[in-house]
């Protein structure tokens, strides 16, 4: 067994608009368990028992701690990097929906087109376009 990634968290201040901002940009599905106070999230936009049969799945919890700043640098922490089919209209969409652009669109020879951006929560993510070329596709 390889040391893959298997589980991330995203820790927000609100719930709801979290949740709305990841589904309305990238059709994510969310599921909150009761039991222990938290929202499991299936990034292939439906929620499935068991591990995750594309990608990794996470969790959603409110913040605990305080939010990260709201300064516009590059990516300094360990930030997750999403595979879209189309950066710019994601940007639109990130834009529409009460993120931020923090770094722009930019072509990375070999790897492929890519953006850093904020959530509604002022998470950092990534965003890429793969270059198939590159991949042998």
């Amino acid at each position: 067994m390889g040391n893959n990634i298997v589980h991330f968290e995203i820790y927000v201040d609100d719930l709801e608009r979290a949740q709305k901002f990841y589904t309305e940009v990238l059709g994510w599905a969310f599921d909150y368990r009761k039991d222990y106070d938290y929202t499991l999230v299936y990034p292939g936009g439906k929620v499935t028992e068991g591990p995750a049969t594309v990608g990794v799945n996470g969790g959603m919890m409110k913040r605990n701690a305080p939010a990260p700043s709201d300064d516009k640098a590059s990516p300094n922490a360990f930030v997750c990097t999403i595979s879209v089919d189309d950066v710019d209209a994601t940007l639109e969409k990130v834009t529409a929906n009460g993120g931020r652009i923090d770094v722009p669109a930019m072509e990375v020879p070999g790897v492929g087109r890519l953006a850093y951006v904020r959530d509604s929560e002022m998470n950092l993510i990534g965003l890429l376009k793969p270059d198939m070329s590159s991949m042998g596709m």
